[in-house]
């Protein structure tokens, strides 16, 4: 994925000493001639100036464009954005408002936002159900990928690759996860990309206690050098949490009452595992079509790896889905709060999960999860399923609108909504350093997705092997997979028909 602002910013930050601390003033004034020649000579680098899929001039006469959405989770530890944005001087609100004003004066078009607080499990089953009757209120959605993302092999979203002004090749969208959410060259669904910050949000991360790691390894950030030098592994992990953890109430089991090493849920933080660790579920064959991937060598030790930090780990705690969670109370709150009491080393969460964090009396960073031993060469991070992915339904009336609405949307969320984000997330209320900055742009730039985990039903759950697996208390992949296989490949081909049968 291409790099973002924040890289540019980043390096920006790294020349800054050198722009004004080097060099002797005292030689310079003896050598102007030299000075002189070495400015001439010395060409200025310029990033390329940045264009949008919109031709100039291109409006559409104060049309209005309705776009559904909804902000009301089924969970208290998952949280979404308004996309309408608010004048409220908080500078994420601010941001998506004056956006959306720069895209209506620009296109000339009436954002109509409408919050239809329906449960964030039932937005893809309320498209359907407008879809199949005929109703054309609104004219783009935005979804949840986990309950949604299905209906893009049902005859129930437009094909965005027939649409105008989109620039998928810009890096304002993130075409290579919209391709993993598909089959073939000629049908993009689903977009994702800076149309939404929730691209951002969601990806998963893990939060480190600074204050803590100082205590035992005198330098709190010194957690960094460690991943830059690949040395951030699962294993390092385990370690860490066996010399951190303090078994408080004299039970001799790690447990909620203790200082952890490390916590972590058994769905939605365990899926990140596989992935992390360099595993697919899927690949594609040379005509783009899916093939099962998981029983490697590799996924093996990832699978035995998961199950040994969720359940053999001295002073590292997994945490069953049921185990302590109410409806008012999840299980991740419960985790989250008690990194935020400074009574945990590593918590396994996302970006927004630091929205809750902000008044945490100890010093924290963000890190990517770990990958399975040093000798991968990346750290990889997945998006929570609850990611949302924006849609024109297939029966839009205002397909052209709607697209132009689009494109700027994710040209200026890219130029002033994701900066907007960086600097509220790293300046003002989240992380506390520099550093932290580019550990999320390492982050980012790892971003990667697979078919079967946004399409989970569709391939018998290999996508969510590490949940179901962990879930159930198994450590045999081979057995799972066996036993989910047939089914799996039975799922793939109807799959795979229904999207070749989508009308394009």
């Amino acid at each position: 994925m291409k790099k973002r602002i924040l890289a540019c910013l980043l390096a920006a930050m790294m020349l800054m000493p050198a722009l004004t601390g080097c060099g002797n003033t005292e030689e310079a004034a003896e050598n102007p001639a030299d000075t002189a020649a070495a400015v001439e000579t010395e060409p200025v680098e310029t990033e390329p100036e940045l264009v949008s899929g919109i031709p100039e001039g291109t409006t559409f006469g104060g049309e209005t464009v309705s776009i559904w959405y909804t902000t009301k989770s089924i969970s208290v530890a998952e949280t979404y954005l308004d996309l309408a944005g608010e004048n409220s001087g908080e500078t994420l609100d601010d941001a998506m408002y004056y956006r959306n004003i720069e895209v209506e004066d620009l296109l000339d078009v009436k954002l109509n936002y409408f919050d239809a607080q329906v449960t964030t499990d039932q937005t893809g089953a309320t498209l359907e159900k407008l879809v199949m009757a005929g109703d054309t209120t609104y004219d783009m959605f935005s979804l949840i990928q986990w309950n949604a993302a299905k209906y893009a092999y049902q005859n129930m979203y437009y094909n965005m690759k027939d649409a105008p002004y989109i620039s998928f090749d810009q890096p304002w969208w993130n075409y290579d996860y919209m391709k993993e959410m598909t089959i073939g060259e000629d049908k993009v669904y689903c977009l994702v990309g800076d149309v939404h910050v929730d691209s951002t949000r969601c990806m998963n991360c893990v939060y480190y206690n600074k204050d803590l790691y100082t205590d035992y390894y005198d330098d709190g950030d010194a957690m960094y050098d460690v991943v830059l030098e690949g040395k951030w592994t699962f294993d390092l992990l385990q370690q860490y949490a066996g010399e951190v953890w303090m078994d408080l109430n004299g039970n001799n089991v790690a447990d909620i009452e203790d200082q952890l090493g490390y916590s972590l849920n058994d769905y939605n933080n365990v899926d990140g595992i596989m992935y992390a660790c360099g595993v697919r579920a899927t690949t594609r064959d040379e005509n783009d079509i899916p093939v099962l991937a998981l029983m490697t060598e590799r996924g093996v030790d990832a699978l035995k790896k998961t199950y040994d930090v969720f359940f053999n780990t001295v002073g590292g705690k997994g945490m069953g889905i049921l185990e302590y969670a109410t409806s008012e109370y999840e299980e991740d709150v419960m985790f989250r709060d008690k990194f935020g009491e400074g009574t945990t080393m590593f918590y396994f969460g996302f970006f927004y999960s630091a929205e809750s964090l902000r008044d945490m009396d100890d010093a924290y960073g963000i890190i990517p999860y770990p990958k399975l031993d040093e000798a991968q060469e990346n750290y990889y991070s997945i998006a929570h399923d609850i990611i949302s992915i924006m849609t024109l339904p297939v029966n839009c009336t205002k397909v052209e609108a709607a697209s132009a609405v689009l494109e700027a949307l994710a040209f200026i969320g890219y130029q002033d909504v994701l900066p907007a984000y960086y600097e509220s997330l790293l300046k003002a209320k989240y992380v506390r350093d520099a550093k932290s900055a580019q550990m999320i742009e390492l982050i980012r730039e790892n971003f990667i997705t697979d078919i079967a985990y946004v399409y989970g039903d569709a391939f018998n759950q290999m996508g969510y092997a590490c949940r179901n697996m962990i879930a159930n208390k198994k450590d045999n992949l081979q057995a799972w997979y066996d036993s989910m296989e047939k089914a799996a490949l039975t799922k793939m081909e109807d799959l795979i028909e229904q999207f070749e049968s989508v009308e394009s």
